[in-house]
């Protein structure tokens, strides 16, 4: 029986033997490498700023009166012309028909002027009338077509206004605000609404003076928006509002955004002014590994990869700037495996970069 037992023994020790593992622990592990070289980067200032519509209407009544329609809701996508509200008409087509009888009574009251005056012309030449009598109704006539054009101009402008109590939309945009419901009052110069146009959007920053030389109307700014990651837009500069704040002593610029669905008014970004070029060594972000909140790359040693804290400056697109802790020269791991850890053997692949 014990022989049977040591038997099974030796069996058990050869099945668990370690070279039947896929990777012996001194077996390297294939991975691409690269040297570590020095690029030239740009030395930028980066400055805050928010993505601003070019066209921002606030759109208000010119008559008094309740809305009776309103026809859009905050969000909501309108073209030009579209109805946006429509006021109550009753007080106005009132006042267009009280105008209308005042433009009647004054006709009225005119052709009886006319005729006075005709009358008394006639009767003026055989003594029938005084001269002063056919003054004064010469008088009344010129009153009374006055009344009349008086009349009339009422009338237009109350018609006019009837033309007010449709609203449209000056652009093609975006209600972004409603200030007024329906069955509310509408008074002149009071917001109604708010539309943004998204056919121009603008990058406003503040700039401060120091940097103020390096921008010029035209140039192509690059222009990083937070909530939409490192990628970078080419922002063409409008121009510099030439008088600063006292205080800050900052500059507003107005950058022209190219059209883009992601972009929308009251994104928050910045501003990368190009001030100078400088050397530093980068790294591929795929070599960045991510510990303790900390970046750092494995470093090639000898054939065994170990594992190195970096301090990182810029992100530009693939390469991330290395401010500490690499060298020019040095070899590192071009991508990082999850199974990679520190001290273990490396057979490297590649090395150019």
């Amino acid at each position: 029986m014990a022989a049977v037992l040591s038997i099974c023994v030796f069996l058990l020790a050869a099945c668990t033997d370690g070279s039947s593992s896929p990777r012996s622990a001194s077996t390297p592990m294939p991975a691409e490498v690269v040297v570590v070289r020095q690029a030239r980067l740009p030395v930028t200032n980066d400055v805050t700023g928010s993505v601003v519509s070019d066209g921002r209407i606030d759109v208000a009544s010119r008559v008094t009166g309740f809305i009776r329609q309103l026809d859009v809701r905050e969000g909501q996508a309108v073209r030009r012309g579209d109805l946006l509200l429509r006021i109550d008409a009753s007080d106005i087509d009132a006042a267009i028909a009280q105008a209308r009888a005042g433009v009647q009574a004054a006709q009225e009251a005119w052709r009886d002027a006319q005729y006075d005056v005709n009358q008394n012309a006639q009767l003026a030449p055989a003594g029938a009338i005084s001269a002063d009598a056919l003054r004064k109704s010469r008088v009344r006539e010129e009153t009374t077509r006055a009344a009349l054009e008086q009349a009339q101009s009422a009338l237009a402008a109350a018609q006019a206004q009837r033309n007010y109590v449709t609203i449209t939309s000056p652009v093609d945009g975006v209600v972004v605000s409603v200030a007024r419901r329906s069955g509310e009052m509408a008074t002149p110069g009071a917001p109604l609404m708010t539309v943004e146009s998204r056919e121009v959007l603008l990058f406003k920053a503040f700039v401060p003076e120091r940097s103020l030389a390096a921008i010029k109307s035209g140039d192509l700014i690059p222009v990083r928006i937070d909530a939409l990651g490192d990628e970078r837009f080419k922002g063409r500069v409008r121009g510099v509002v030439p008088s600063g704040d006292g205080v800050t002593r900052r500059y507003e610029v107005d950058i022209v955004l190219p059209r883009d669905a992601r972009l929308l008014p009251g994104m928050f970004g910045r501003l990368e002014i190009l001030l100078d070029e400088k050397r530093a060594v980068t790294v591929p972000r795929t070599a960045l590994v991510r510990r303790g909140g900390l970046d750092g790359v494995f470093v090639l040693q000898e054939g065994v990869a170990r594992f190195r804290w970096l301090r990182t400056g810029q992100r530009l697109g693939d390469v991330v700037e290395v401010t500490a802790g690499l060298s020019d020269g040095e070899t590192i791991l071009a991508s990082v495996a999850d199974t990679v850890h520190d001290g273990m053997p490396i057979q490297a692949v590649g090395g150019a970069r």
